[in-house]
Order: C-alpha cells, then sequence, then structure tokens
C-alpha cells in the first residue's frame, strides 16, 4: 500500500500546511486534491421574522468572496509547482460538513490538515468529519512544523484497540520508510499476551517495518503527556495514534485522555479510525 491520491483542506491563507501537503505529495508521487473550502456557522438573530435569511443570505455572499480569495492565493501558490494537483472550490454552512466530506474525500488516501488551535471551531470540525464522516486517515500538521521526511523515528501509540491497529495500517507507507517506529505502550494492555506490543512488533515485521517496543508505566493519568514526553525523548518525526468513537475528537485519541495531545502537540500527528 502507498498514497497515490493525497487531499488537503484550504480554508485559510496557510502556507505551512499546504506546502506540507504538497511535500507529502511529491515524496510518494502521489496525485494532490486541494479542496479549497468555505464555511459559515449561521446564527439566528432576536429581531424580526425574515431576519434569518437576509443574514444568512450575507453569510453566504462573504463566503463566496472568501473562496474568492482563497482561490486567487491557491493558484498564485500553485503557480511554480510541477507535482501533479487540482482544486475545486466549495462553500456551505457549517452544518454541512458532514454529508460533504465523505464525497468530497472518497477516492483519496490520506488527508493533510493543519493541527486545531484553540479557537478555531471550524478546523476541528473538519478533522471531526474527516475522520468520523469521511473514514480518511489524517495527518495533522502543527503551525511551523514540517512535513516527516524518510528516516527517523515515528512514535506509534498502542492500547491494543481496533482503531490503534487501524492507524497503524493506514500510516504503513510512512512506518515503512522510518528509521524505526517506537511502539509506546502505556502500561500492558495485550490482555492474552506477556510481551506487550509484541504481536504489533511481529505484524510490522512481516510489513518490512523496524520497530522498538517501550512499555511505560501510566505515571500519570494525561496519557497525551506521557505520549508527548516519549516522542520527544526519541526525537519522534510524528505521532500515531488511533481515533476513537466519541462525538468530539478532543475526548477521542486514547479512550477520552488526551486533549493535551491536540493541544500541545509539537510534530505531526497522525490519527485514523
Amino acid at each position: 500500500m502507498t498514497y497515490r491520491s493525497i487531499a488537503t483542506i484550504v480554508t485559510r491563507q496557510d502556507e505551512n500546511t499546504l506546502t506540507a501537503a504538497m511535500n507529502v505529495a511529491q515524496r510518494f508521487d502521489a496525485h494532490l486534491d486541494i479542496i479549497i473550502l468555505s464555511t459559515t456557522l449561521f446564527q439566528g438573530t432576536p429581531y424580526y421574522t425574515g431576519t434569518e435569511a437576509i443574514v444568512l443570505a450575507e453569510q453566504m455572499d462573504e463566503a463566496k468572496a472568501e473562496l474568492a480569495n482563497l482561490e486567487a492565493w491557491v493558484r498564485e501558490q500553485m503557480r511554480p509547482e510541477i507535482l501533479r494537483w487540482s482544486s475545486a472550490p466549495a462553500s456551505m454552512l457549517q452544518a454541512g460538513l458532514t454529508a460533504f466530506m465523505p464525497q468530497a474525500l472518497r477516492y483519496n488516501d490520506l488527508v493533510v490538515l493543519a493541527l486545531p488551535e484553540a479557537g478555531h471551531r471550524s478546523d476541528m470540525a473538519i478533522v471531526e468529519t474527516c475522520v468520523f464522516a469521511a473514514h480518511r486517515p489524517v495527518l495533522m500538521i502543527p503551525n511551523g512544523a514540517e512535513a516527516p521526511s524518510e528516516g527517523g523515528n515515528i512514535l506509534l501509540g498502542w492500547n491494543d484497540g481496533d482503531e490503534a491497529l487501524m492507524a497503524a495500517q493506514k500510516a504503513m507507507p510512512f512506518l515503512r520508510e522510518a528509521e524505526s517506529t517506537d511502539i509506546t505502550v502505556i502500561g500492558p494492555q495485550d490482555q492474552d499476551r506477556s510481551d506487550p506490543g509484541g504481536a504489533l512488533a511481529q505484524y510490522l515485521t512481516r510489513h518490512g517495518v523496524q520497530s522498538v517496543i517501550s512499555v511505560l508505566a501510566k505515571s500519570n493519568p494525561d496519557i497525551g503527556n506521557l505520549i508527548s514526553r516519549r516522542a520527544d525523548e526519541i526525537g519522534a518525526q510524528m505521532i500515531v495514534a488511533g481515533a476513537y468513537g466519541h462525538s468530539r475528537l478532543r475526548e477521542a485519541i486514547f479512550g477520552g485522555a488526551t486533549r493535551s495531545l491536540l493541544e500541545t502537540a509539537r510534530r505531526p500527528l497522525f490519527m485514523a479510525r
């Protein structure tokens, strides 16, 4: 398996994330689909009847104007690039993302996005719909970080769950090209094995992935903090984690214990479910 069709979603002039998406596409010789998206979060009004329609029309007009500016920016950014790419504009209410994303990303192997920052509710909504509605693996890039390159270390969070295994499978193109994958287990998780993470390591070896197993004591209830500290220790290029089936992504990774992983990540974060 490799990535042949990669998507990124442009909602603002974010050169860092677009560059990361281009680098990933070039690394895997993939086509890059650039979805240029403008959303509006319609707020009702307490004024007279009919005002809602006027306010909504004004908000949609503003979204379309913003979309035109983003399209022009993308064309300018991509003008000197030689990779295969295409773009598609879309403007909608934020509530329409759940229906839009599964169709828009249906033929993509990976989505590259900005890591949601505090206050960017629309970023979080896009990540959620990509992972939970479109069922696509997502590589999130923190502000100022670069896309992972060949070699180096990758941290793979493991808890013996189906979602963590799916993340490992979806991240396989990255794992194969890494110098080493650190299978990080927070306390023993494999109920039927005396070697936590051993079965996964064997599976990865069969796919040509070099790995080591790190079993960390659950000394802190904040699993995300432990994962981040371990990633710092090994100098991981990125973190791979399974997304869990809660309604909000902030409560999703590793069973709802790692809000801080999203809020404080300083390196790319790969998630799948």
